[in-house]
């Protein structure tokens, strides 16, 4: 049911491949939900289609997309109990939550770390908790209430009319992977299960310096500070330094610009950090540009198995080569690369044909570290 839009496109397409794919949503929204409100109702359908385009923060349409699809559900109540209509309210309202859940979390997040900036003067532990308090807002106070209830709701009338099964334990989906997205609507969408657990790592720490130094390397994750740059390389929003390359017009398999892999561990719950559930295999490379000559730079990695690095084409010799997934790769970078300030890492192929590819190396994140 989920693929019912793209059904109908494919398969007219395999008919006439030159149709217009605006003009057979037209027809198929003139088909199931009638002529009065098909013209908006088809343009709604590909605004739900812009909804997951570029950075999900920097998509504003999603909002215009939900106002879109709220104005058509006052226009036509008749069509409440169309499922192919649920379908397209259920997106409208799950992709708006989702973009308003990330504004949220991503800003508690930020003021946990302003939090643990105090733990020097007020000592790890209390700036743990002062961190926990805030992060935990995100159950205690959570955004946009009656949205997360109209979800709960179209799930529910999407039960009833075709017994679509968004949910385990409450409507009896096969397995968590088999489209039970109400199972997922409150997934954290910022590091939060990820911290709790390494605070209770971190309070087993003996001495209060160990605890500091923890603290700082997470505080400053995603922002290392002055002259130094971060790159989550799977994630669209935090990777600015990736190389991109041709579009899905031009290059439509991917072979030429790769597609970030997300990972499914834990029946898709796993409390690691978000970054390390993101990948690419390999990134074209990441580009820097206008760096120091005069300072010294090492290229850290997280991610999983084995790199072949170059700096400027030059194999990168590692001082630090941790395998598994969240440990730290790290590369120097010798001075007379950076004599023209510019810099490009790129990766050369792995012969890991052999492996699964669930055992084969991958990249999440990249620093570019000033020391």
């Amino acid at each position: 049911m989920h693929d019912d839009v793209n059904k109908t496109i494919w398969s007219r397409l395999g008919w006439q491949p030159d149709a217009d794919a605006r003009e057979i949503l037209l027809e198929y929204a003139r088909c199931f939900f009638g002529s009065t409100v098909a013209e908006p109702a088809a343009d709604g359908i590909l605004a739900l289609e812009r909804n997951w385009e570029g950075s999900l923060a920097d998509n504003g349409s999603v909002d215009a997309a939900l106002a879109l699809w709220q104005q058509l559900e006052r226009q036509a109540p008749e069509l409440r109990g169309n499922w192919r209509w649920q379908l397209c309210l259920l997106r409208a309202y799950y992709d708006a939550y989702t973009r308003h859940r990330l504004f949220y979390e991503s800003a508690l997040e930020g003021e946990a770390n302003r939090m643990l900036a105090e733990a020097p003067i007020r000592g790890a532990d209390a700036a743990m908790e002062a961190a926990l308090a805030v992060l935990q807002r995100a159950v205690s106070q959570p955004v946009r209430p009656e949205w997360r209830q109209r979800i709960d709701l179209s799930c529910a009338e999407l039960f009833r009319t075709i017994k679509l099964q968004t949910s385990v334990p409450r409507y009896q989906a096969s397995g968590y992977e088999r489209g039970a997205v109400l199972d997922f609507v409150d997934y954290p969408l910022n590091n939060r299960w990820w911290l709790e657990d390494e605070f209770a790592r971190i309070r087993k720490l003996a001495a209060e310096t160990d605890k500091l130094k923890s603290l700082e390397l997470i505080r400053t994750w995603e922002h290392p500070g002055p002259g130094s740059f971060y790159d989550e390389v799977g994630n669209v929003a935090k990777s600015p330094h990736v190389i991109r390359g041709e579009g899905l017009n031009t290059d439509p398999l991917m072979e030429r610009n790769p597609n970030p892999g997300f990972w499914w561990w834990d029946e898709g719950s796993s409390r690691r950090r978000l970054s390390w559930q993101t990948s690419l295999d390999w990134p074209l490379g990441l580009a820097y540009d206008r760096l120091d000559p005069a300072a010294s730079y090492r290229v850290r990695m997280t991610g999983y198995g084995e790199v072949r690095l170059r700096l400027n084409g030059e194999p990168a010799t590692p001082t630090l080569y941790g395998k598994a997934i969240g440990e730290f790769k790290e590369f120097p970078v010798p001075a007379p690369l950076l004599k023209d300030g510019k810099l490009r890492l790129t990766f050369d192929p792995l012969d890991e044909g052999h492996l699964n590819w669930r055992q084969q190396s991958r990249v999440s994140e990249v620093w570019l570290l000033r020391d």
